[in-house]
């Protein structure tokens, strides 16, 4: 068994979303982070009361974004799940 090493020296692999660096990657996926963050808080700065009715799946971002709302509603077939 023996240590593999990957040397890229092409430099012309800048663009964030072509990029095999992660941190590039998120970075570039920062605007769509911050506009789902903002879709999720306009339902939990709503002026009025907002009703979530949940039924199957509610998973990941719907979560979140029931968790917004100020009352939650499941029907009894209702299942979260959150995978990270």
């Amino acid at each position: 068994s023996g240590l593999a090493v990957n040397v890229d020296d092409d430099d012309d692999d800048d663009d964030a979303t072509t990029s095999k660096d992660t941190a590039r990657k998120s970075i570039a996926f920062l605007p769509q982070i911050l506009q789902m963050q903002a879709a999720f808080t306009a339902v939990e700065q709503c002026p009025v009361p907002v009703v979530a009715a949940i039924h199957g799946a509610c998973v990941g971002a719907g979560v979140d974004l029931v968790c917004c709302a100020d009352v939650r509603v499941c029907s009894s077939d209702a299942i979260f799940s959150i995978r990270e």
